[in-house]
């Protein structure tokens, strides 16, 4: 693939990717937020079963919505998809 200078500047001012740049940058930093979220939510419901026996049907639902959400985020982050995750579309939400 060869690129000349005119495409290059164009491209290199294309205010969409810069904005996408932005999204990225932003996405990334709530992206690692949700993955201590993820982590936090095992544990509770690691200790959930570990004393009463069963766990907590709604962490389940909201892990299982989470890793929807963090999924959609992984598509936008590396260009499989153009469409904005939550806060941009509505947040997953599946009935166990």
């Amino acid at each position: 693939m060869s690129i000349n200078e005119e495409d290059l500047k164009k491209h290199v001012k294309d205010k969409d990717t810069w904005l996408r740049f932005v999204y990225i940058v932003l996405f990334g930093i709530v992206f690692y937020v949700s993955a201590f979220i993820t982590f936090l939510a095992a544990a509770l419901q690691f200790f959930a079963k570990l004393f009463s026996g069963s766990s907590f049907e709604g962490i389940s639902e909201f892990g299982d919505n989470l890793a929807t959400w963090q999924s959609q985020v992984t598509r936008y982050l590396t260009f499989a998809s153009d469409e904005k995750p939550f806060p941009f579309a509505p947040f997953p939400s599946k009935k166990i």
